[in-house]
């Protein structure tokens, strides 16, 4: 792989406009713990302890554009409550122009709702799906003011993005202004449908999974033969088709007849939701950057990796696919210090209790793990700073670290106690502390608030945090084991 030309292309997305047109909705998972059972009816009690947001469908294909970096414009239909104005919020905090966005009174805003009652000792469980009525098509007054924000927005992007959960924006009429647009403009369409792929006549690509690719042209597709059945059938609708296949990849269907298959790397899997859609983002921003359809497949393949190793529907960040794409540890815990701010800013928003942690971590034993465990149980969310592999060296002399510290990230974002990594390499995390400000900071026994770097310590109690001294595993150290190791020889 040439990692350079991938990083190319991924520097390029901040240059391209997009506009997405499709279906929003919004995603409601709700948090909580059954108390007890009503005194009013014998139904449960159900205590809120968090709510989380993210925007659906073509909503959720718009802020992956944004995430990895191009200004994004949204056409797409939204009621007039306040499930709109929660939307509206969700992609103004993910950089999504929503001025194209057309309110129609007369329905609820599409909204998926999850309960999920558990935690501490308590396996959570999904115990309630809610949602709102069944929506049409759009027509009249609401059909007009989507089509017409589209002629807007056409003249100042470089594609359109279209994605069609089947339920009321993409009617054909709408479609027909994307292909016109797209003509006049000169503009790149991709498209995604959750059934009606071969509905996006003489689009540039579409990216459906497996399935949707057979539902779109009639085909069940259960294994590599008919796959390929569905794949040049909808050569016969549309110029080009990167057919997502799970854990086998993406098979491109190329408008030349040929057929590829791109393998996606080994991830963790937790959690598929919304993963097309990222992947839909990448392939449009790559082809725009100059990228060929295997460069796309490449890209869309490392975004899609670090989708689904997280709960939910999710933004993948460039620079996420970039460590996905140079095969980085631990490509969704492990964060750059920008990002790990960010995400502990919405974390405490959230009333998350934060701690923090680090250390070399130089080949994981018992001792680093009952520490991290102890370590954890101080709030919810532990996040671990990893000593760079020179500064491990300035520490530890010119033979360590024993393990690089892109593997020792991997290692570490296997725990489940680890919720995020950063690697650093300044002598004190001094600097890492006044950007997080992190609720606990977790220190190894073989420390006292007076042997630890006092200008740390000013900093934590400087906002009121609390430091916590985690006693050590007596004779568990990295150092005891290369010893050993030595002695045995």
């Amino acid at each position: 792989m040439d990692l350079q030309h991938y990083r190319d292309l991924l520097a390029r997305f901040n240059r391209k406009r997009l506009l997405v047109v499709g279906d929003i909705y919004l995603d409601e998972n709700v948090f909580g713990v059954v108390t007890g059972v009503s005194l009013e009816a014998p139904i449960p009690i159900f205590e809120v302890r968090e709510k989380k947001h993210n925007t659906g469908a073509a909503g959720n294909a718009a802020c992956n554009v944004a995430a990895l970096g191009a200004k994004t414009y949204m056409v797409g239909v939204v009621g007039a409550d306040t499930n709109a104005d929660v939307v509206r919020r969700e992609f103004a905090i993910r950089n999504v122009d929503t001025s194209g966005i057309v309110v129609n009174p007369a329905v609820a805003t599409n909204t998926y709702g999850k309960l999920r009652a558990g935690g501490f000792n308590i396996p959570t469980q999904e115990i309630l799906r809610t949602d709102t009525p069944t929506p049409v098509f759009i027509s009249g007054e609401t059909e007009e003011k989507v089509i017409a924000n589209i002629r807007a927005y056409a003249a100042k992007v470089d594609a359109i993005v279209v994605g069609d959960q089947v339920s009321s924006t993409c009617t054909e009429r709408v479609l027909a202004e994307v292909g016109a647009c797209a003509k006049k403009h000169k503009l790149l369409t991709v498209g995604d449908s959750r059934k009606r792929a071969g509905a996006f006549k003489g689009f540039d690509i579409v990216v459906p999974n497996d399935r949707e690719a057979g539902i779109a042209v009639g085909i069940d597709v259960v294994d590599k033969e008919t796959l390929r059945a569905a794949g040049k059938a909808l050569l016969k609708i549309v110029k080009n088709a990167l057919i997502t296949c799970g854990p086998d990849g993406i098979t491109i269907f190329a408008e030349n007849g040929e057929v590829t298959e791109v393998p996606i790397s080994p991830c963790e899997v937790l959690d598929v939701t919304g993963a097309g859609d990222t992947v839909t983002a990448a392939v449009a921003l790559t082809v725009l950057a100059g990228g060929s359809l295997h460069d796309a497949a490449v890209i869309g393949n490392a975004a899609a990796g670090v989708a689904v190793g997280q709960r939910g529907v999710v933004t993948v960040t460039r620079q996420e696919v970039d460590r996905a794409l140079a095969g980085a540890g631990g490509p969704v815990k492990l964060k750059s210090l920008e990002e790990l701010v960010r995400v502990v800013v919405g974390l405490k928003a959230d009333g998350k209790k934060i701690v923090w942690t680090n250390g070399c971590f130089d080949i994981l034993h018992a001792g680093h793990i009952t520490y991290l465990l102890n370590a954890a149980r101080h709030g919810d969310v532990l996040v671990v700073g990893l000593n760079s592999d020179e500064s491990v060296r300035e520490n530890k002399g010119p033979s360590r670290p024993v393990v690089r510290e892109q593997d020792r990230a991997l290692i570490l974002s296997a725990l489940e106690c680890v919720s995020y990594l950063t690697i650093f390499g300044d002598k004190t995390t001094t600097k890492i502390l006044e950007q997080l400000r992190p609720d606990v900071y977790a220190k190894g026994g073989d420390y006292t608030l007076d042997t630890i770097v006092q200008e740390e310590r000013r900093v934590v109690e400087s906002y009121g945090g609390k430091i916590a001294i985690i006693p050590a595993v007596e004779g568990k150290s990295t150092s005891a084991i290369i010893q050993k190791i030595a002695t045995d020889k």
